[in-house]
Formats: structure tokens, sequence, C-alpha cells
């Protein structure tokens, strides 16, 4: 639906105490400074990158960039500005895809969205990910400057086969992260330029319905103009709660 940095040591010694410390207390140290950090974060904004690839033979990859807005408590608009511009945003009630082109939102169940590990990693907190996943640090990756983190799921997920996580040890945000499905696909998505805020736009996470634009659900029924406003009234007030 929606939809790792990587250098090398170029000093030994620093190379050699970064490992000998990795497996114990550098992995307990990324986990706890970077939950740390994102517990003060009340909202933020970054530029993001999106590649994704098949495991498909001769498949190419594809990439897309745009600019996340987060929000607590359970919000995210991910706008896309290329290849083509589409607006995925979830909040506590409801996620949907809007596609211009198309001139259509998709709605999708909230409940299936946020019960996703990815989801609830940025929802719930780093902390929660030892929840679902057997948590490591992949020494040969990181570096003094970024950390690794390896995790395979606890439970078989066709969904996620393993996730990297790639740390930046200077101010313990999240750089990248990359998921592999159980057919070989990948996504990997990189966050940079995150400037943290006490709140953005509450209109970025209300649904807004362009003229034109028909609104479907998950299985792809068109969804009456009533019923729509029913559902907008909702959302608002639960908003203003």
């Amino acid at each position: 639906m929606m939809v790792a940095i990587s250098a090398v040591c170029w000093i030994a010694f620093s190379e050699r105490s970064f490992a000998a410390d990795a497996a114990g207390t550098s992995l307990n140290e990324i986990l706890r400074k970077t939950e740390a950090q994102y517990q003060k974060i009340q909202a933020f904004t970054a530029n993001f990158r999106q590649v994704t690839s098949s495991a498909a033979a001769n498949s190419m990859a594809t990439e897309a960039h745009g600019k996340l807005y987060y929000q607590k408590p359970r919000q995210m608009h991910w706008a896309y500005e290329a290849p083509e511009k589409q607006v995925f945003i979830a909040n506590q009630q409801l996620a949907w895809l809007y596609v211009p082109a198309e001139k259509q939102i998709s709605l999708f169940d909230a409940k299936t969205f946020f019960a996703s590990p990815l989801a609830q990693t940025f929802f719930d907190g780093i902390i929660e990910l030892r929840k679902h996943f057997e948590v490591s640090l992949d020494t040969k990756r990181s570096t003094e400057e970024l950390g690794v983190l390896t995790l395979l799921p606890k439970k078989e997920d066709p969904n996620i086969k393993s996730l990297n996580l790639t740390v930046d040890l200077a101010t313990y945000r999240i750089a990248s992260i990359e998921s592999m499905d159980a057919l070989g696909n990948t996504n990997r998505i990189t966050l940079d330029g995150q400037t943290a805020m006490p709140q953005v736009d509450a209109a970025l996470f209300q649904l807004t319905i362009p003229p034109s634009t028909v609104v479907v659900d998950s299985e792809g029924r068109e969804i009456p103009p009533a019923e729509i406003d029913k559902l907008r009234q909702k959302l608002q007030s639960r908003q203003g709660m």
C-alpha cells in the first residue's frame, strides 16, 4: 500500500570496536535512544524517496518521491509528487488513497492497516518492534554514523519476510526502511530533511473530495454522496475530540 543507507568504516580500529560492542549494549542503546527521540516529537515532516523492485526476471526498479507529514496520535499523509501525483492518508479511523489522474479515492480498512507491524512501528514506537520481530544489529553494514537493524518476523507473514531499519546515530532518527516480501520483492523508503514541529495542518488528515471524484470502498463499490457525507461528519467529530 504504501507504499538504507550503507557506508564503509574507513578507520579499522573504529570498525572493530563498534562491531565488538554491537551485539549487546549497542543494539539496546539504538532502540532506546531512537524511541526517546520520537517520543518527544509531536509532529514532523520529511522528504521521502521510495524504490520498489520486483523479484521477477528482467524487472526494473521503480522510483517515487514526495513529502511525508506525521502527527500524533496515528496520523500520516504521504504526498507523492512523482512519477505521478497521488496522496495516501491514514488516521485513527480511516485510510485512503487519492489518485487525481483517475479522479478516484479508494478507502481502506483502517484496522487492517494499523495491524501491520510496519504501521505499528510508525504509530506506536520503535520499541514495539520486539513484539513482532527478532531484532539484531547488522555489524557488517553498520558504521559509526549509521546503525542497520535486521528484523525477522516472529510469525510468518507473506507481506514481510525481512525488514532493514537504518538509524542515523547522530540524531537517532530513522533514515530508511527496507522491506522484502515472501516473493523477494523489495520496498525501500528513505527519509531526509526531517523537521520536528508542534503540529502540522489538521486539514492534511481530513477526507476532502475534489469535484468529479469517485469514492470506492475496499471492494471497489462506489459509495453514494449521502454515505460519504455521514462518513466525513463522523471523521470530523472524532478528530475534534
